[in-house]
């Protein structure tokens, strides 16, 4: 399956980031990085972004919040959460926890099953 569009991936680990980008580029998409919450904040355009991937863990503005203000802008955002600890809070509704570590077909599975739910 090859789809169009750009996804946010937000980490603060550069060889994550690296990951993500690498997979989503895969399936055909255009990764932005972030290293920060603030960066993917300064980098999220509703009319440009398809899809955030984030740590919930950042330092600073954290993924919980990132998400929770990127979806307040595009409250259709597909959201998938990135975490080598538990889920711990409150995510918001039609998104996605996958555990670290994690397989590159795990979070191929993940970005595909997001974004066909946006296209229901």
């Amino acid at each position: 399956m090859t789809v169009a569009g750009r996804v946010l991936c937000v980490d603060d680990e550069p060889f994550i980031r690296m990951v993500l980008a690498e997979c989503v580029a895969g399936l055909g998409l255009e990764a932005v990085e972030a290293a920060s919450g603030e960066e993917a904040l300064d980098a999220f355009s509703p009319s440009a972004i398809d899809l955030l991937i984030t740590d919930i863990r950042l330092g600073g503005i954290s993924g919980w919040e990132v998400a929770e203000l990127a979806r307040a802008l595009k409250p259709n955002l597909p959201i998938i959460y990135i975490s080598g600890f538990p889920s711990g809070g409150e995510k918001l509704p039609d998104t996605i926890y996958l555990p670290k570590p994690f397989r590159p077909h795990e979070l191929e599975d993940a970005v595909r099953k997001s974004l066909d739910s946006l296209a229901a």
